[in-house]
C-alpha cells in the first residue's frame, strides 16, 4: 500500500545521495562545445589575456630603458595587441625590449588566431541554424550541442595548419628581404614578426618612430608578401578552403561568393579613389610607377591590418572621412580581421539592389536571401555605427574638455572607427591623447573585437518562427 505521506526520511535521504560515483580511474567527461558556454568562455578568455599581456608589458624588463612602463600604456599595447587592432601610443621597436616585443607578439598570435578558431566554432554552429535538422535547430536555440566534438576539433587543427603555413612562408619570405639591409638573426625576427602581425591583421611593427612601412612603400616584394598575408587572414580559413575545395566560381558555397565578390569590390573602389584623391597628397613622395602600388597597399591594410606605407596625417580629409566606412566593412566572418565583415555589407547590397530594382526579396547570385537574415545584417551594421558615434563624441569630449587639446573632428572620428574596427591605422594622434582617451580607444577595441560576433549570436539565438502574421498596412516614407 502507498504511503500517502510521501517518502519516509530514510527514502528521502537515498535519493539525495550523488547518481553517479566517479571512481580513480574515471576519465572526466568531456562534452560537445555548446554555443552559450562557448562564448562566454571566448569573452572571458580575451579578457583574461589582456590582463596577463598588461602586468608583463608592465614589467621594467618589457622596456628598452630598463624602466617600468605606465599601466595605461601598457594596457593599451595589450588590448591592441590582443584585439589584433596595431594602435600604439609608445613605438614598439624603440620603446619595448625584445622581451616586449616577444609578449607583444604572443599576444597578436594568440588574439588572432585564439578569435578566428573561436568565431569559426561559433559561427559553424550558428550556420546549421536555418539549414540544420530539426533536431539541430532545438539543440542550438537551447544552447546545447550542435558541433561534435570530434568536428571541432578537426576544424581547430585545419585552422592552427593554416595559420602556421601562410605565417611561416610569409616570414621565410620577409626575411629575405630584410637581410639585405639587417644582420641574418634580426632579419629573422622582423620577417617572424612582420608576418604574425600581417596575418592577424594586427598592424605591429618593428621599423622604429611611428615609420609603420613607409621605409618599403617602394619595395615590390614586400609590398606583395604583405598584402597576401592580410588577405589570407582577413578571408579566413573557412573561405579559403572553399576555394581550394571547389576551384571553380560556380561551385562555391554562396557565403564564400558574398565574401570574395564584395572584397573585390571594395579593393578596386578603395583604391581607385585613393589613387585619384592622394596622388600629389599623400601619395606624393612616391615615385610615378609606384603610386598605383601604394593605393592598393592601403586599400588592403587600411581595412583591416593598419600598415601603412603612406602618413596618414598628410591625406585629405574627404580620403579620411572615406575610410571611415572603408574600415568599418573589415574582412570576413571568422577570419582575423575586425569589421562588421564583408558578407554583412553584401547582404545589405542585395537588399538595396532589390528594393532599387522593385524585388520583393533580396537576391544575389541566383540565390533569395531570407528577410530575417538581411534583418539582422542591418541590426549588426546600425548598433556598429551607433557605436561609433558614441564614441566618437565621447573621444571629442575627452581631448577638449580634459586633455585641452583641439584636434580636428574627422581625425578623432577616423582614431574611433580605427579602434573599433580593430584595423590600427592612425593620423598620429593617440600617443598624445589623455588618459580617458586611451581608456575609452581600449574599451572601443574590445568592443569592436568581441561585438559584431556577439550580436549576431545573439540575434539567431531570438529567432523565433513566427506562428501568426499581423495585417497589412502602408505608411508614408520618403
Amino acid at each position: 500500500m502507498p504511503n500517502p505521506f510521501g517518502p519516509s526520511p530514510a527514502r528521502r535521504a537515498l535519493r539525495r545521495l550523488p547518481r553517479r560515483i566517479a571512481l580513480g580511474g574515471d576519465r572526466p567527461h568531456r562534452e560537445p562545445p555548446n554555443a552559450r558556454v562557448h562564448a562566454l568562455r571566448f569573452t572571458g578568455a580575451l579578457l583574461g589575456l589582456i590582463a596577463l599581456g598588461g602586468l608583463l608589458l608592465a614589467l621594467p624588463w618589457s622596456a628598452a630603458a630598463g624602466r617600468a612602463t605606465t599601466p595605461v600604456d601598457a594596457l593599451f599595447t595589450a588590448v591592441s595587441a590582443t584585439a589584433v587592432t596595431g594602435l600604439v601610443v609608445v613605438d614598439t621597436a624603440d620603446h619595448w625590449s625584445p622581451f616586449g616585443q616577444a609578449v607583444i607578439l604572443v599576444l597578436m598570435q594568440i588574439g588572432g588566431l585564439g578569435f578566428a578558431v573561436g568565431a569559426s566554432l561559433l559561427l559553424q554552429m550558428l550556420r546549421r541554424g536555418p539549414n540544420a535538422s530539426l533536431r539541430d535547430q532545438l539543440l542550438l536555440r537551447d544552447g546545447a550541442p550542435a558541433l561534435s566534438l570530434r568536428e571541432a576539433i578537426d576544424l581547430t587543427k585545419r585552422i592552427v595548419r593554416y595559420t602556421f603555413v601562410v605565417e611561416g612562408v610569409g616570414a621565410l619570405l620577409l626575411a629575405w628581404q630584410f637581410s639585405s639591409a639587417l644582420p641574418l638573426p634580426h632579419a629573422a625576427w622582423h620577417g617572424l614578426f612582420h608576418a604574425v602581425a600581417a596575418y592577424c591583421n594586427a598592424g605591429f611593427d618593428l621599423q622604429g618612430g611611428f615609420a609603420s612601412m613607409v621605409p618599403y612603400q617602394a619595395s615590390i616584394p614586400v609590398n606583395l608578401v604583405l598584402i597576401g598575408l592580410i588577405q589570407a587572414g582577413a578571408l579566413g580559413y573557412v573561405v579559403a578552403a572553399d576555394v581550394w575545395r571547389c576551384r571553380r566560381w560556380r561551385r562555391l558555397p554562396l557565403d564564400s561568393k558574398l565574401v570574395l565578390g564584395t572584397n573585390a569590390v571594395l579593393l578596386a573602389a578603395a583604391a581607385l579613389f585613393f589613387l585619384a584623391v592622394e596622388w600629389t597628397a599623400a601619395l606624393a613622395a612616391f615615385p610615378v610607377w609606384a603610386k598605383p602600388l601604394g593605393a592598393l597597399f592601403q586599400s588592403v591594410a587600411a581595412r583591416t591590418a593598419g600598415f601603412a606605407t603612406v602618413n596618414w596625417a598628410d591625406a585629405d580629409p574627404v580620403t579620411l572621412f572615406v575610410w571611415v566606412g572603408v574600415m568599418m566593412v573589415g574582412g570576413a566572418s571568422g577570419s582575423t580581421a575586425g569589421g562588421v565583415k564583408l558578407a554583412t555589407v553584401g547582404v545589405i547590397g542585395a537588399a538595396i539592389a532589390a528594393a532599387l530594382a522593385g524585388r520583393p526579396e533580396a537576391q544575389v547570385f541566383g540565390r533569395r536571401l531570407a528577410t530575417a537574415l538581411v534583418y539582422r545584417a542591418l541590426a549588426v551594421v546600425a548598433v556598429f555605427v551607433a557605436l561609433h558615434f558614441a564614441a566618437s563624441a565621447l573621444l571629442a569630449i575627452t581631448e577638449d574638455f580634459i586633455g585641452g587639446q583641439r584636434i580636428p573632428f574627422v581625425a578623432l572620428m577616423f582614431e574611433t572607427m580605427s579602434a573599433l574596427a580593430t584595423v590600427g591605422v592612425s593620423t598620429g594622434i593617440t600617443p598624445d591623447l589623455s588618459v580617458p582617451g586611451k581608456l575609452l580607444l581600449c574599451l572601443a577595441m574590445i568592443a569592436g573585437r568581441l561585438g559584431p560576433l556577439t550580436l549576431t549570436y545573439a540575434l539567431q539565438r531570438q529567432q523565433r518562427p513566427v506562428r501568426y502574421r499581423f495585417p497589412e498596412e502602408s505608411v508614408r516614407i520618403g
